[in-house]
């Protein structure tokens, strides 16, 4: 039985415009692919390079998304004692 083909991700394409699901997304396609051994030394070398950008997107859009919760949680601390 052939191995079912994982699709090309696009590695022209630059990750800070992906949303962090699109992101993840991608990553796990690039791991499916290189794990896969469907593609030769170069190609995963290419998309091993694209998964670090992936990742460093994801970690920053999850840095972003902690910052604003910790801000709104402080100014919902902030009203609560003001409430007080």
């Amino acid at each position: 039985m052939a191995a079912k083909k994982q699709p090309k991700p696009d590695l022209s394409d630059d990750p800070s415009g992906l949303s962090f699901e699109e992101a993840m997304s991608q990553l796990e396609t690039l791991i499916e692919r290189i794990e896969s051994g469907e593609v030769g030394l170069e190609e995963s070398i290419a998309e091993y390079e694209r998964g670090v950008k992936l990742i460093q997107r994801c970690k920053g859009v999850l840095a972003t998304s902690e910052q604003r919760v910790e801000e709104l949680s402080r100014q919902l601390r902030e009203q609560d004692e003001a409430d007080a």
